[in-house]
């Protein structure tokens, strides 16, 4: 697929199709994610350059579902950070949606090469941790197979459109991130809740994945990058007018208007 092609058909916030999937080859993950690479210089042309990672299928039923035993990733966009009380245009997204995670800056890089094996060990390269929403727009076709499913969403970056940050903390180290809940509410009425154990048991587990992930390919992660590690809630949808809030015990609430 050429990265004109890919960076087109985004842009065009249409809706994605198996078509896709088999028009450009992709048969299995590796090939998902060599089409994903090319989201690199499609951040560097529009939205600022990456600034960090977001992970998915975090949950054993999300994995179960696409038929994974692991998380998946995707590259998060500069200019597509926000911050709380962001307003959002409907008219901006095809269908649009939100998640609710933790989001964690690194205070150090992690070299390609530099051995993390244990998320104390990463817990040490983490400087602050937020609350934040992912803003995904649900572009693909709902009568995909589960299989085509999750490979169009890697080939088409996880679908992430941003995050929504709340306020970090720096003094983290003595919150237990298992233990902590998490409500989402559209126009005050609760939509969903979770809690931290429900991503992968501990959040900076993905986290640990993605690192050593990337390192096989000879990757490492730059100091002040952040990561969303995967929601506690399922993708709750909205439209025009919504307020969507979640509120996290010990980290805070983010909240944003869809305008």
């Amino acid at each position: 697929m050429a990265n004109c092609c890919l960076e087109e058909t985004y842009l065009a916030k249409g809706e994605y199709g198996a078509d896709l999937v088999r028009s450009h080859g992709v048969t299995d993950l590796e090939g998902a994610y060599q089409i994903q690479r090319l989201w690199n210089e499609i951040l560097d042309n529009h939205y600022g350059g990456k600034i960090g990672y977001k992970l998915a299928y975090t949950t054993a039923v999300m994995q179960e579902r696409v038929g994974l035993d692991s998380p998946a990733y995707g590259v998060l966009a500069k200019d597509k950070v926000y911050y709380e009380g962001h307003k959002l245009y409907s008219a901006d997204y095809y269908k649009l949606g939100f998640e609710a995670e933790i989001a964690v800056k690194l205070g150090d890089s992690i070299g390609s090469d530099e051995p993390i094996s244990d998320i104390q060990q990463l817990g040490n390269k983490i400087s602050m941790i937020a609350p934040a929403f992912e803003v995904i727009d649900a572009r693909a076709d709902p009568d995909l197979s589960n299989e085509d499913r999750l490979l169009l969403s890697v080939m088409f970056n996880i679908f992430n459109e941003g995050i929504v940050l709340g306020d970090w903390l720096e003094d983290w180290e003595n919150v237990d991130l298992t233990g902590i809940e998490c409500s989402m509410k559209i126009n005050d009425e609760i939509v969903g809740t979770g809690k931290g154990s429900d991503v992968m048991g501990n959040p900076l587990n993905p986290c640990l994945w993605l690192v050593n992930k990337l390192q096989e390919s000879g990757l490492g992660l730059e100091k002040d990058m952040v990561i969303i590690t995967g929601s506690m809630i399922s993708p709750k949808m909205a439209v025009e007018g919504d307020v969507i809030s979640i509120e996290m015990s010990e980290l805070g609430e983010v909240n944003t208007l869809v305008i």
